[in-house]
């Protein structure tokens, strides 16, 4: 196990501020993180978008594209949903290592393919590729604005459902709100709806009960 004075838990993540502090937090916490954070802490929150998202409609039978997808855990709920067709991106090629060892209930890979992406630059991706996009755990203290949505759009086919976690006090403050106003005034998206989720289903702690934003929408076309 690692020390608290590490970095590696909950509040070390939520410090990380530059693309490179996550490279190196991530490259650390890699091979511990699904026991000492997702099981120690109660860590719902992938299960949960992963259900809006499909509720909503998922991929429809196309792609989906699980953005900031870390060791996999969003991969796995989705893939047990059955979303047979996932590809992931993250920050940290340690991460993505363990992610590819993910497989879910049907005794498949979870995921398709996994590429190392940094979200403060533009994808390699062409246009219209997803059917779905999916988000947790990204879009909070400190790792990304809301900048990123836009090229993520891009990568989008039309109609694609988006659902993408955003840290419930960022909202407003960090400009999610704006930047998606402008998106659906450009004719981009849908008008969002805003679903409230726990990200934790630990009733006790400094963090138990924190919450979080899934921000659904389509892509217009």
């Amino acid at each position: 196990m690692h020390s608290e004075d590490d970095g590696l838990n909950l509040d070390g993540a939520y410090s990380v501020e530059t693309p490179d502090d996550s490279r190196r937090l991530y490259a650390k916490w890699a091979t511990t993180y699904d026991e000492e954070f997702v099981a120690a802490s109660s860590y719902v929150y992938p299960e949960n978008v992963a259900a809006i998202f499909v509720e909503a409609g998922g991929s429809a039978g196309g792609a989906v594209l699980d953005v900031g997808c870390g060791t996999g855990v969003v991969g796995i709920a989705l893939a047990d949903l059955g979303e047979n067709t996932i590809d992931g991106i993250d920050i940290s090629p340690e991460m993505l290592d363990v992610a590819r060892t993910k497989v879910s209930a049907y005794g498949k890979a979870a995921y398709r393919d996994l590429l190392v992406a940094d979200l403060t630059g533009p994808l390699s991706f062409s246009s219209d590729l997803y059917t779905g996009v999916i988000s947790t755990g990204t879009f909070t203290h400190g790792h990304l604005g809301p900048e990123p949505l836009r090229e993520l759009v891009r990568v989008a086919a039309p109609s694609a459902v988006f659902a993408i976690g955003v840290n419930a006090e960022h909202y407003v403050s960090h400009g999610f709100e704006s930047l998606l106003g402008s998106l659906v005034t450009e004719k981009m998206i849908t008008a969002p709806e805003l679903v409230d989720v726990p990200i934790y289903a630990a009733t006790e702690g400094p963090h138990a009960g924190d919450r979080a934003t899934v921000v659904l929408f389509q892509v217009r076309s």
